[in-house]
Parts: structure tokens; C-alpha cells; sequence
């Protein structure tokens, strides 16, 4: 019966509530029915001085839409690698384009200077050989490859490089071949010889490619997909709560009304296979309000005895509403057939029990002696088997109404406006009730 002790104990503590200690606790269990008239609307917003709020209707709507269903997704480590290739790719690419243009540079010089060779060494009339200098000539335009000849010397301009401006006016350009002349063979050796001496150097390996390079291999080690959810390519249907865009005047509300139990947040955007623009959302969708800890979020109230529901953009004016009628309901609470009722069962049950505690005391009293000390005890061994029996059943029916009076206990509201209004000695019986029971023994 430790249960008992210590419900009884806070019992004790109930006769001392102060009246605003009860609007307190029934405000944070949250009233959730609510009877709103526009004279009451005013009043609270003019008192505790509430910014103007809006008002949406709600309805419930189904609509189409593909779910998120089990099937494999990507590991969190995957993707955190799959950006690092993002971040790296750039200078792995940029590698590899300089290491393809320096194998294509080569291949060219090595194209043009085997067909300098053949010309050279064919005995085919000029101008059917001349195909092979014409190809040649096109390659190094492309690849911008220039030789040009100044004061006897030999200066290579490759690729990207172009002619020395500063040259004298007695340098010139060798080319392998020229529209409407014939090639020179000692220019074509000159030009086959500098092109030769070009060498071709494997292109940087920076930092960022060769953490490519690392992550790949990384990629290859871990778990790319895991179970979760995917979008599924079946239509369904859903019901969801959205607002109407037609604004209700806030004094224009009136009735009786349930506050939903969640909070809901509103939707300003279509989110693709998610939610639809103007839909309710509540807490439960955790993947899209984790990261929206800063978004409002409101009740819908639903009107008694019809279909209407509205979504009240204003949390400090249903809390003020909650307070307000929590006191008028507590004021009014020992009108209603509800709490005579409940009284009724109570001191009923209150009065019994005292009876079984009446008649356990009486059989105590018969027994009782002053010890040493001079304190009051009494010794069981000494009670008659009849008094024995009587004593024990009375513990019994006493344990069953503790028990129903505890239920009836369980119901606060009840509770603390009986305690509110009845006296000490009346508010603290079931405490005192419990108390025997809990320090009293059975007889064996």
C-alpha cells in the first residue's frame, strides 16, 4: 500500500492549494475543449494586449501522391564521399585533359615527322606526294608548332607560343608546306629536326588529384546502399488537413470548439511529392521539421456538432482563452451534475472506510497498554479469534475503498475544488484513513 502513502501525503498538501496553483496545473494539462463567444474574444485580446492574428479555415482533402516506401537508399558515408569526388573531380579532370593534349602533341610530331620522311625518301612526282606535307602543314596549325629561322639560328615556338615580336626582320617562318609553292628539303629536315628536340612532360599531380585518386579508393571499401525510403512509382491517396485562404474574422468565432491535441505547421509551398501548398503538417514529419525549429506553430479548433475547423494563428491568445475558462469552468465547477455526482461517491466512500477504521480502533482500544515509555501500544496476540476475524475483515473492505477512492482521487479537477472549499479536518481524511491502513497490520 506504499502507493497509498503516498498519494495521501500529497492529498494533505491539497488542502493548502491556493486557487491560482490550480489555474496553473489545469493550464499546463491543457484544456482541450473551449467555448469561444466574440464578447470574450474581445475582452482577452484588449486585457492581455494580443497582436492581431489570423484565422484559416480548415478542411480535410485528398489528394494524389506518389509515397516514400522501403527500398535502398545511399549510406550517409557514401554520399559524404560522393561529395569529396565532387569537390576533387575539377583537378583530376584538369590532369587528365593536359595528359591527353601531351599524347596528342606527341602523336602529331611524330605524324608529321614520318611524313617528312616520306616525302623525302619517296620518288613520286611533287605533286602527288605534296598531300603528305598539305596534312602535315594542317596538324601543326592546329597544334600551333612554328620553327622559324633568325640569323642562322633555329628558334622553336610551340603550341600556344607565337612569334618573338622583338625578331629581327631577317627571321622568318619555316612551314612544311605553303599554298602555291614548293617546299624547300633542307626546311623540311630543319623543321623535322626542331620539332624532335620538343619534349613532351607529364602534366602536375596536384594535391586535389590525388585525393580523388584516395577517395575512389575509399569508395571502393565502404557499404554504398542501406535499407530506407524511396519514392515509389504507384499513386496513392492520403488525407491531409489544408487551409482556406478566405481570412475569418476573429470576433466572428464563436461556439464550441476541441482543441486539437498537435500543433500544426503551415505549408506556404507545394514540396514536391511531399506535402501540397497550404497543407497542415504536425510534429510526426520528422524528415522535414528537423530542420524548422523556428516555424510557428498553431492548434486547429474544431466546432461541436459540425464539420467546421479553423486554424488560429495565435498561441498566446489560446493560452489566455485556456486560463480564462479554466477559471470560469473552476468557479462554476460545483454546479454541474459531473462534480455532485463525484462528491456524492466520494463522501460516501470516505465515510465507510471511517466506519472500518471505527471498528478496528474499538478492538485496539480494548487491547492497548502504556509501556515503560508511557506510550500507547497494543498487542494482537492478546485479540479473541473473533476479534481477530473482525479486525482483519475490516482491513480488507478498508484496503477496496482506498482503492476506489484512489480512483476517484485520480480525477484532479474534482479533487482540488472539493479541497478548495472543504475544511482542513474534511481535506485531509483520506490522508489520516490512509495512514492507518498503511501502519496497521493484519492479525495472525
Amino acid at each position: 500500500m506504499k502507493k497509498h502513502y503516498q498519494k495521501y501525503c500529497m492529498h494533505l498538501a491539497y488542502a493548502i492549494i491556493s486557487f491560482s496553483t490550480f489555474l496553473f496545473s489545469t493550464r499546463v494539462s491543457a484544456q482541450k475543449k473551449l467555448t469561444i463567444t466574440p464578447e470574450l474574444t474581445k475582452q482577452i485580446i484588449e486585457k492581455y494586449n494580443i497582436e492581431p492574428f489570423k484565422i484559416y479555415p480548415v478542411v480535410s482533402k485528398e489528394i494524389d501522391y506518389y509515397p516514400y516506401v522501403e527500398g535502398e537508399v545511399e549510406t550517409n558515408q557514401y554520399k559524404k564521399e560522393l561529395r569529396k569526388l565532387e569537390q576533387y573531380k575539377p583537378a583530376f579532370d584538369q590532369y587528365n585533359n593536359a595528359l591527353k593534349e601531351s599524347k596528342e602533341k606527341q602523336e602529331v610530331i611524330n605524324t608529321i615527322s614520318q611524313n617528312i620522311n616520306t616525302f623525302l625518301s619517296s620518288d613520286e612526282k611533287y605533286d602527288i606526294k605534296e598531300k603528305l606535307l598539305i596534312d602535315s602543314q594542317a596538324l601543326a596549325d592546329k597544334c600551333n608548332i612554328k620553327v622559324t629561322v633568325a640569323d642562322d639560328r633555329i628558334k622553336l615556338n610551340d603550341f600556344v607560343k607565337t612569334s618573338n615580336s622583338n625578331q629581327q626582320s631577317s627571321t622568318r617562318n619555316i612551314l612544311v608546306h605553303e599554298q602555291g609553292k614548293r617546299s624547300n628539303k633542307n626546311d623540311l629536315k630543319t623543321f623535322q629536326s626542331e620539332i624532335q628536340k620538343i619534349k613532351i612532360s607529364e602534366p602536375e599531380k596536384t594535391n586535389d588529384y590525388r585525393y580523388y585518386l584516395e577517395t575512389l579508393n575509399e569508395i571502393s571499401k565502404i557499404p554504398k546502399t542501406e535499407t530506407g525510403k524511396v519514392l515509389s512509382d504507384k499513386l496513392s491517396k492520403k488525407s491531409v488537413y489544408v487551409i482556406e485562404e478566405n481570412l475569418v474574422d476573429m470576433k466572428a468565432l464563436s461556439g464550441d470548439f476541441t482543441k486539437s491535441s498537435d500543433n500544426y505547421i503551415l505549408i506556404n509551398k507545394e514540396v514536391a511529392n511531399t506535402f501540397v501548398k497550404n497543407e497542415l503538417i504536425t510534429e510526426k514529419h520528422d524528415d522535414f521539421i528537423k530542420a524548422k525549429e523556428n516555424i510557428d506553430r498553431f492548434p486547429i479548433l474544431k466546432k461541436s456538432g459540425t464539420d467546421e475547423m479553423y486554424y488560429v494563428m495565435s498561441q498566446k491568445f489560446i493560452g489566455q482563452l485556456e486560463i480564462v475558462l479554466d477559471a470560469i469552468n473552476y468557479q462554476n465547477l460545483g454546479n454541474t451534475v459531473e462534480y455532485k455526482s463525484w462528491k456524492t461517491k466520494y463522501l460516501g466512500l470516505l465515510q465507510s472506510a471511517q466506519t472500518n477504521v471505527n471498528s478496528c480502533n474499538a478492538i485496539i482500544k480494548k487491547h492497548t497498554y502504556l509501556n515503560r515509555l508511557g506510550q500507547k501500544r497494543y498487542d494482537s496476540d492478546t485479540f479473541t479469534k473473533q476479534e481477530k476475524a473482525t479486525f482483519n475483515q475490516n482491513l480488507d473492505l478498508l484496503k477496496e475503498k482506498l482503492e476506489k477512492i484512489g480512483d476517484l482521487e485520480d480525477e484532479r479537477d474534482f479533487l482540488s475544488f472539493y479541497n478548495d472549499k472543504a475544511s482542513n479536518e474534511e481535506a485531509v481524511k483520506s490522508y489520516s484513513i490512509s495512514s492507518f491502513y498503511n501502519s496497521t497490520s493484519r492479525c495472525y
